[in-house]
């Protein structure tokens, strides 16, 4: 196990050993992709305050318990410009306490299907944020998956060696199926809206949303395109990311 799943690995097993104590855990759904990026617009990788090419393999996996659910994903980057490090990491895991665990009921067909503790962990080449928080999940008509969450934003590991403060981050993420045709499409993504932390660190905006095309029939594969905005990255003033990937995926 490199160092980069150390950490998160460690820190969700006792997530997952005290919600499935005393009772055998039931995996309801499980599945996941690898998927292989190429795109262009990445600052602060190998190129420093530049821009440069990237590919970035991607692993990610979800799985649906009867009590919540686990997903986390493992980005490896490999910068094409630039005299830095042509390498690094970047890795999520996010663990979810299903609110009905807990006694919560919600009517059938509601808006909010559910709400829930959750504890993300974002860990990079000496970067670590712990972000412990609350989830909703969302019944909208059309999507499949529609959340939105409130969290701490901690920085323990900062590669600049910047003396942060606690922040908040509030998170939306969505699934969205539609057909042209007989092709089956989607659009996912998320955005993340991070506050300032401190002097010289300001607030941050993601927006990644993926276009995809579901070429295998649900059979497994897809081709997509994904842009990620990135507004103040790392929280340095209009160093903004504009980036967009061509991307191959095999589910599994």
């Amino acid at each position: 196990m490199t160092k980069h799943r150390i950490i998160p690995a460690s820190i969700l097993a006792l997530g997952l050993g005290s919600a499935g104590h005393g009772a055998q855990a039931e995996v309801l759904f499980s599945g996941g992709e690898v998927q292989l990026h190429y795109g262009d617009g990445f600052h602060l990788g190998a190129n420093g305050l530049d821009s440069t090419t990237r590919t970035t393999l991607t692993f990610e996996h979800y799985t649906l318990f009867d009590w919540g659910d686990l997903f986390y994903f493992v980005d490896l980057n490999m910068d094409h410009q630039g005299t830095g490090s042509d390498n690094n990491h970047y890795a999520e895991a996010w663990l979810h306490l299903s609110g009905r665990t807990m006694g919560l009921t919600f009517p059938e067909g509601a808006f909010v299907k559910d709400v829930g503790p959750d504890l993300g962990i974002n860990h990079g080449e000496d970067f670590l944020v712990i972000s412990p928080g609350v989830r909703a999940d969302l019944n909208v008509n059309g999507f499949s998956v529609l959340t939105a969450g409130a969290y701490v934003y901690d920085s323990v590991d900062d590669p600049f060696d910047r003396d942060l403060d606690t922040t908040y981050q509030i998170t939306f993420v969505w699934d969205y199926p539609f057909q042209i045709g007989n092709e089956n499409l989607s659009i996912r993504g998320f955005a993340d809206f991070i506050g300032e932390q401190g002097d010289g660190f300001e607030s941050q905006i993601v927006f990644s949303p993926q276009l995809r095309w579901d070429v295998g029939k649900e059979g497994g594969t897809i081709l997509g395109l994904e842009y990620t905005y990135y507004k103040n990255k790392y929280g340095v003033k209009d160093l903004d990311d504009n980036s967009v990937s061509a991307f191959a995926a095999l589910r599994f």
